[in-house]
């Protein structure tokens, strides 16, 4: 919808009660925008440690999941109706939508604790019950993280999850904007808290957003990213701005699903054995590389070998056998050329079971051998001979078929 955002309130944005006010006054702004608001609440700050730490501690025995997810939700059911009445305060047309309401729009899997979107009836009931709210003029105030399974009970989306939600009901709308509020105003080149004098990031498209995400940054949850639709912008702000502008915007969209594609030409396997597989010498090896403008594919170090992975080689290994003999970097060195890299992606590929085990094993029944295996930010690279590629890359797809609409 033109003009449309979704607006989500992280917990240490909603500490206390002039911050609550403060975030109201905020979505006050957009309304006199003439934008039509979502809004979309966390617990408040500490809320759900504390639900978490009372139910557990008050067991005899361990408490059902079930049981749990309803106890939890109580956190973010109780902030959503605060920040209704916070809204009416100051004139607006806030309707405070709780999942016994038959206003609800989240829709779930019966997986207490990390329940997955049902997006068939999610969409429908934002259609029917969301969207005419909006024309209306009227702003849904919605607790994040909760859901509700089939059987009608409630389901949280794990954690991270008030983020899912919000990028959900982005996609249904097809909001404009969904923008995540939290204590920093923006992405950052590091971690604030662990790392000084960081830069703040102006824009990020959204493969190196989930690299991040996925490596463990507190940005938004990775999964959240998974719905995210081209032409919608994220946005990170800080809850000190003076509006919900600025930040950081994050763009595009995820390719989703899990393949497998060949690296397009052949490269090689160098192998130096060493003694001394320090950093120093890692580097003079990596500018050896760059010497010959050899392209770098993967790199492994052990504390008696190191081996490069590289496309176009051309005269490295005479290179690096020189500084071998005049540098000492290492002992000896070993070249296998002709190898193939099959890369296999997906977002959430992390996330997976046994996922090595499922594309390697069949491999070991066609007689391939392998070369190398390691993973990088979702994905996972196969070296093979170049002559048995596309036996392997059919072998590998056949098995990922079952993973296709992941």
């Amino acid at each position: 919808m033109k003009d449309t955002i979704v607006v989500k309130w992280g917990g240490s944005c909603l500490s206390n009660p002039e911050s609550i006010l403060l975030a109201a006054k905020k979505i006050l702004g957009e309304v006199k925008r003439k934008r039509k608001v979502i809004v979309v609440v966390s617990a408040l700050l500490g809320v759900t440690d504390q639900l978490l730490s009372y139910t557990t501690k008050s067991m005899s025995d361990s408490v059902l999941k079930e049981d749990l997810d309803e106890i939890l939700s109580m956190g973010e059911r109780t902030s959503a109706r605060i920040m209704a009445s916070s809204l009416k305060s100051l004139g607006m047309k806030a309707v405070e939508i709780d999942p016994t309401s038959n206003l609800w729009p989240i829709f779930t899997d019966s997986k207490f604790g990390n329940a997955n979107i049902k997006m068939k009836e999610t969409k429908d009931a934002v259609n029917k019950r969301i969207i005419p709210l909006l024309l209306e003029d009227k702003i849904p105030v919605i607790g994040g993280f909760v859901g509700l399974s089939p059987e009608g009970k409630i389901t949280t989306l794990g954690r991270g999850g008030s983020d899912l939600t919000a990028v959900v009901l982005g996609n249904c709308i097809d909001a404009e904007e969904v923008i995540f509020v939290k204590d920093v105003e923006g992405v950052f080149s590091g971690d604030p808290k662990k790392i000084s004098d960081t830069q703040k990031i102006e824009s990020l498209d959204i493969d190196a957003a989930y690299s991040l995400v996925a490596a463990g940054a507190k940005i938004i949850q990775p999964k959240a990213l998974i719905y995210k639709k081209d032409n919608m912008i994220l946005r990170v702000v800080g809850f000190g701005a003076s509006s919900l502008s600025g930040g950081t915007i994050i763009t595009g969209e995820l390719e989703t699903g899990v393949k497998a594609k060949l690296f397009s030409s052949p490269l090689s396997m160098i192998t130096l054995i060493t003694h001394n597989s320090s950093l120093e010498n890692v580097s003079r090896i990596l500018s050896a590389v760059s010497t010959v403008n050899g392209e770098m594919l993967g790199l492994t170090v052990s504390p008696t070998s190191i081996l490069l992975y590289i496309y176009n080689p051309s005269n490295l290994v005479q290179e690096l056998h020189e500084m071998i003999r005049d540098e000492e970097i290492a002992t000896a060195i070993h070249c296998i050329d002709s190898l193939a890299m099959i890369i296999i992606s997906g977002y959430g590929i992390e996330n997976i079971p046994g996922i090595l085990d499922v594309v390697v094993s069949p491999l070991s029944k066609k007689n391939v051998n392998l070369y190398g295996v390691f993973t990088i930010s979702s994905s996972i690279r196969i070296f093979v001979p170049w002559d048995e590629r596309e036996k392997t890359l059919s072998s590998v797809n056949n098995v990922l078929n079952k993973f296709k609409n992941m």
